[in-house]
């Protein structure tokens, strides 16, 4: 199953980077563009940069890439692309805030994808106007600002009244925007954003599913302009991966439709839970009741009566549905040589299940120590060829020289018999 693939970045040219994803001038192979309505990033720029704190420019705005299905982009005509688009933006943003997305292939055509830029920031729709802080008192005289217990003071402004200018206008607080919304810095969402565009994408009829590092192996970016070394090691460690992650999904699905099979007849077995040896000595001693005798064991008429009365039909049940569904336990388990009771063997079940993200983190490991890196994927190379030259090179034992020989006496046999019989081959018949 494809998988949801998002990144997120930091920008800090808000203005140029708008102008690269929607400009058709720069983009090739531009299909839609849209915004969530009439508005300039030039707005959130200079709001950034008027609010500078340091010499460290602030990010004025993130962008998510997200990849779609290739085929979504002759599916779906513009209009409904474009209410996707909407949908998306809003499932991820929420209802009021700025967002652009651009809708393109790259320039090999093999991957469509959203550029979403939004910021971190919402637009105020209520506006507070100021209000005075404290008592102001003014010079009748003068006209300046006094004390309230100077001579000529009089009370032009309580405090909470509110501000004006010249012309009467209520005076309105500054900041045009909010403060920046944390939540698109913290690991919940980074992680919580690929689930919302997973469920977006099948309410359009596309399921993809989502990364899970905890069972499953990463994959290296196919970075742009990335040098032809770095290409061949990603594209050996993606392939691998690949390889290493089908395995692990089968084993995980084993485990699981083992255990899904096995958990309502372990609850039968509740009973009989860890009891296995009991189980054993009382079909024993049916035996030996039955047999008057077994195995070197010889009740007297006494034992017999006590047995019968006490513990005869309790034991006579309980081993009969020990036995049914033990035999039945056994029947389900994928791999019967590990069976010995169906206590271990469903302890070591979930236990293998539980410890599967420790399986996942033991191959990725065993992964990184032989190629996690491009000088380590250079060694292995190396050995790789060394190894194969060393095999052509190694001399062949007298197994393989007879082997060979033999395997040249049979060829040289079937071309005789050809020569013999040239309308054999032909289909005739003698």
């Amino acid at each position: 199953m494809a998988k949801v693939y998002s990144r997120v970045t930091k920008i800090n040219n808000v203005v140029g980077r708008s102008d690269y994803i929607s400009n058709p001038d720069r983009q090739e192979f531009l299909k839609l563009t849209g915004k969530s309505r009439d508005f300039e990033w030039k707005e959130y720029a200079d709001f950034e940069k008027a609010n500078q704190k340091s010499q460290e420019k602030n990010n004025e705005a993130r962008e998510l890439v997200i990849a779609l299905p290739n085929d979504m982009s002759e599916t779906f005509r513009d209009d409904i692309l474009e209410g996707f688009s909407h949908d998306l933006a809003k499932e991820l943003l929420g209802e009021n805030r700025d967002y652009e997305f651009a809708l393109h292939f790259n320039q090999a055509q093999t991957n469509f994808h959203m550029h979403l830029l939004f910021s971190e920031r919402e637009r105020q729709t209520e506006r507070n106007p100021k209000v005075y802080k404290r008592d102001m008192w003014f010079d009748k005289t003068t006209n300046r600002m006094a004390k309230a217990q100077a001579k000529h003071a009089e009370l032009r402004h309580k405090k909470g009244d509110v501000m004006t200018d010249k012309e009467g206008h209520i005076r309105y607080e500054d900041a045009p925007f909010t403060k920046k919304d944390k939540t698109f810095t913290e690991r919940s969402w980074i992680k919580a954003h690929q689930a919302t565009i997973q469920n977006v994408l099948a309410e359009y009829n596309y399921v993809l599913g989502v990364f899970d590092s905890t069972h499953e192996i990463a994959q290296k970016k196919l970075y742009k302009g990335a040098s032809d070394d770095y290409l061949e090691y990603a594209h050996h460690w993606n392939q691998t991966a690949q390889r290493a992650n089908k395995a692990l999904k089968q084993e995980k699905t084993r485990l699981v439709a083992e255990y899904t099979i096995l958990k309502p007849l372990m609850n039968e077995y509740k009973l009989f839970y860890g009891k296995e040896k009991d189980m054993e000595q009382a079909e024993l001693n049916l035996n030996i009741y039955k047999h008057n005798g077994y195995s070197g064991n010889n009740w007297n008429i006494f034992k017999r009566a006590t047995y019968f009365l006490m513990h005869y039909e309790e034991e006579r049940v309980n081993v009969a549905l020990y036995k049914d569904l033990r035999t039945t336990i056994f029947r389900s388990v994928f791999n019967q040589d590990e069976f010995d009771t169906p206590t271990h063997y469903f302890e070591r079940l979930v236990q293998k299940i539980k410890r599967f993200p420790e399986r996942v983190k033991q191959v990725t490991q065993a992964m990184v120590k032989q190629y996690g890196t491009m000088e380590r994927y250079q060694h292995y190379k190396q050995e790789q060829v060394r190894k194969e030259t060393e095999k052509h090179q190694q001399p062949k034992s007298a197994l393989d020289l007879r082997i060979e020989r033999l395997r040249a006496k049979q060829k040289t046999q079937q071309k005789e018999k050809k020569r013999e019989h040239p309308d054999r081959e032909r289909g005739f018949s003698r």
